[in-house]
């Protein structure tokens, strides 16, 4: 993704932060005109149709909408859109951030009466393709949804020569995040720069250990892709593997000195001076976050782990589109801004034969990354 997306969609969570922080919603925004309208937002007279503002060319209609945290308020709404009545979630992994954003996907559409109910089902292994081929697996479920991101196309990558399943076989509904990592530190720790983590790195090598998530997961990519710009050779790192909260834990009892992970999870320790963070992997600083950017101390890195939504092969297409419409709908609501704000996420939505574009060009993409920086 270029930087100029990339400060683009800051600017979005900056808004986000804004408007939940001033208690603005979207009740009080200016009306939309149909030049300019997208799924959600306000509109002057019920009936007006924008034309092919909607997702993949369809249109918008003026409607007063009876659901969610606007209903009574005019919208820029799709008359044919069915809200959900259940999503089956297969979660390549164990809890952690991927069931973070499926709860947060959940919460968001049942609040918005878009949803009435959702089941979770994990398959961790292999870099996430044990989750795929099962999901793949499942047929005549319309209904069953796998959330994706940058740790399984990464891990497709480095299992390459075992996995035999292809993403696109599923069905892309839609990029709803992208959100970015901390290395961190103890409060006391001997690193006050990233500069010192990095030299004593490329001195020390392996006696060094830095704990993240799974192989070849978005901790594993950022800390590897630091190295490789600071031209410390891959083969120094000492990465230790820790599920869930345990890169945090690990730091916290001094297990490993250096710890790296999503943002949001290091910010309670921060709050009670437990942790510090040494750089962070975003275009710019985050709102609220102590801490600067890989960039702003010298490291020309910018890295961040997308997730998204995949249907099954054989999802109908009016099914598909309906779906696709849904997360649309649900990325302009209060209830989901409030989400991107509070979990530090930018808003990067890419919806339906978008995110299909964009998993066409990232998928190639992150295999000569992975192989780039040696993992």
């Amino acid at each position: 993704m270029s930087l100029k997306k990339l400060l683009t969609a800051v600017g979005v969570a900056i808004t986000s932060l804004a408007l939940v922080f001033s208690g603005t919603t979207s009740a009080t925004a200016k009306k939309v005109p149909t030049a300019k309208a997208n799924a959600g937002d306000e509109c002057g007279r019920a009936g007006m149709v924008a034309k092919a503002r909607g997702v993949e060319g369809s249109n918008l209609t003026c409607t007063r909408v009876t659901i969610g945290t606007a209903a009574g308020s005019l919208r820029w709404w799709y008359p044919d859109l069915k809200p959900l009545t259940t999503i089956d979630w297969t979660v390549p992994a164990g809890p952690g951030g991927y069931s973070a954003t499926t709860e947060a996907i959940s919460k968001t559409l049942i609040t918005e009466g878009l949803l009435t109910t959702t089941t979770t089902d994990f398959k961790p292994g292999a870099g996430g393709t044990t989750g795929l081929a099962h999901f793949q697996g499942i047929k005549g479920k319309q209904n069953a949804a796998l959330i994706i991101g940058i740790a399984l196309t990464g891990g497709m990558a480095q299992v390459a020569n075992k996995n035999t399943s292809d993403l696109l076989a599923s069905t892309p509904i839609a990029r709803v995040m992208r959100e970015y990592n901390a290395i961190f530190v103890p409060a006391k720790s001997k690193y006050k720069t990233l500069k010192q983590f990095v030299d004593d790195v490329s001195t020390n090598g392996r006696a060094i250990a830095v704990s993240g998530g799974n192989v070849g997961g978005v901790d594993h990519q950022v800390i590897g892709a630091l190295l490789k710009t600071a031209g410390v050779p891959i083969s120094k790192l000492n990465y230790v593997v820790g599920t869930g909260s345990e890169p945090l834990t690990k730091v916290l009892s001094g297990a490993a000195p250096v710890g790296v992970i999503g943002v949001v999870d290091v910010l309670p320790y921060l709050e009670d001076n437990r942790l510090r963070i040494l750089g962070i992997s975003a275009p710019k600083p985050i709102p609220g976050v102590k801490g600067k950017t890989f960039t702003q101390q010298g490291y020309k890195l910018v890295y961040g782990n997308w997730r998204g939504v995949m249907a099954p092969g054989d999802i109908s297409e009016a099914n598909r589109l309906n779906f696709v419409k849904v997360m649309d709908v649900m990325r302009s609501t209060d209830t989901w801004k409030e989400v991107l704000a509070t979990n530090k996420w930018y808003d990067e939505f890419a919806g339906g034969k978008d995110f299909e574009a964009f998993l066409k060009t990232h998928i190639p993409e992150i295999k000569a990354f992975i192989a780039d920086i040696g993992l």
